[in-house]
């Protein structure tokens, strides 16, 4: 194994679950690391990970950042700003630590910062994993006005990466899950891209009989639970899901319920429960259950285990999810979008049903499918590609 020469600091201001999830597998893998190899990574974090990581700190280097300094970045709504913010943070973090790399966890909002002049001065080597690259053949060309979105973002994009690949320190760009959005961008932008693949959470934990888990939940018999689970946000498409459950007939719908598991997304709170509301109102037959707040791995765990369907036909997303592992690890069929990555995933490890994300008649299609025998599927295949050790040794070395 190569070690790093160089400090470096691995940087995630995030603390929704699947951020959380991607910084414990690397702290995993640095523990069982020699202490010289430990001691050359920082993790910068914000001060709410620190809960996570209190069984870590005697091992692992850690530098929270104080509630203070995050309400500085999170004053500025614009994102380049807010960017701005957190690099001037970052570059005097790199002085104090004498750190001569730093790896961005989620490095999008970042690409105009780094390629500007006065970092490319400070002959930092940087890498990072890209949620969102734009891939044509993955966006929406079912009307004018979406072929004229899709030809704007693929040209602003472009730009975005271009001018951050003057900095000629970056290293490594990752993508998780998309071996042919790697091809592709290296053949138009040249070798810094990577393949990584999303690992999944294999710890296990306490088999609480399903009948107690159902029970905690609020879930009777003789109800089939479709999950809605994670950061709750417009690209769930929980409006679009819940007008489907319209389509169903009134002894489809006594059948259902839709359990929702996770954290809104600032801002997500009013359309979230307006959606709800209105479909509690039209689809009273339906059982609605609802967990607003944050799930530990163990908490992830039980969902999953009562899930029998598990629903994420994203709109809008065209990039991979840490929850077709999730569904994968508890063999737990998926409706998921049909565009991107998932679409493709979904389809190549026979991990469920795809759909049309905008298409309400699709999405109840398909609900209506699950309503019958719903066979578990076979995820194994998926777990073995998807190693968190791999993952890590990726990001790490």
């Amino acid at each position: 194994m190569k070690q790093p020469l160089d400090r470096t600091l691995i940087y995630d201001r995030d603390v929704s679950g699947h951020h959380l999830d991607y910084l414990q597998f690397l702290v995993e893998y640095l523990k069982r690391m020699p202490e010289s190899v430990r001691q050359q990574y920082v993790f910068v974090l914000n001060e709410e990970a620190q809960k996570r990581f209190a069984n870590d700190q005697a091992e692992i280097r850690f530098h929270f950042i104080a509630a203070p300094q995050l309400a500085e970045f999170l004053q500025h709504t614009n994102v380049l700003r807010r960017a701005a913010a957190e690099m001037k943070f970052l570059k005097k973090l790199l002085d104090e630590y004498d750190a001569k790399r730093l790896i961005f966890m989620h490095i999008d909002a970042f690409q105009f910062e780094l390629g500007r002049l006065s970092l490319r001065r400070k002959n930092i080597k940087l890498s990072g994993l890209m949620f969102l690259p734009f891939r044509k053949y993955y966006e929406d060309d079912s009307t004018l006005s979406a072929v004229l979105r899709r030809e704007w973002r693929g040209w602003r994009k472009g730009m975005q990466m271009r001018w951050m690949l003057r900095n000629r320190q970056i290293e490594r760009m990752f993508f998780l899950n998309d071996k042919q959005g790697v091809e592709d961008y290296t053949k138009r932008f040249g070798p810094y891209f990577e393949y990584l693949p999303d690992p999944i959470e294999l710890r296990t934990f306490e088999n609480t009989p399903l009948e107690t888990l159902r029970h905690k939940y609020s879930i009777p018999d003789g109800r089939k639970v479709f999950l809605i689970y994670g950061h709750l946000s417009s690209r769930k498409n929980i409006p679009n899901i819940l007008l489907a459950l319209r389509r169903l007939t009134v002894s489809q719908r006594e059948q259902l319920c839709i359990l929702i598991s996770g954290e809104p997304e600032k801002g997500y709170e009013t359309t979230l429960q307006t959606a709800l509301s209105e479909a509690k109102l039209k689809c009273p037959e339906v059982m609605f259950v609802e967990h607003i707040r944050f799930f530990d791995p163990a908490d992830t765990h039980d969902v999953f285990r009562i899930a029998d369907v598990v629903l994420v036909p994203y709109i809008n997303f065209f990039s991979s999810s840490n929850i077709l592992g999730l569904a994968a690890k508890h063999n737990k069929p998926l409706i998921a979008s049909k565009l991107g990555i998932m679409g493709v995933l979904v389809h190549q490890y026979q991990l469920g049903t795809t759909v049309a994300p905008q298409s309400v008649r699709e999405i109840a299609e398909a609900i209506q499918q699950h309503l019958g025998v719903t066979a578990e599927i076979d995820g194994q295949k998926y777990l073995n590609d998807h190693t968190a050790d791999e993952f890590s040794k990726k990001i790490l070395f």
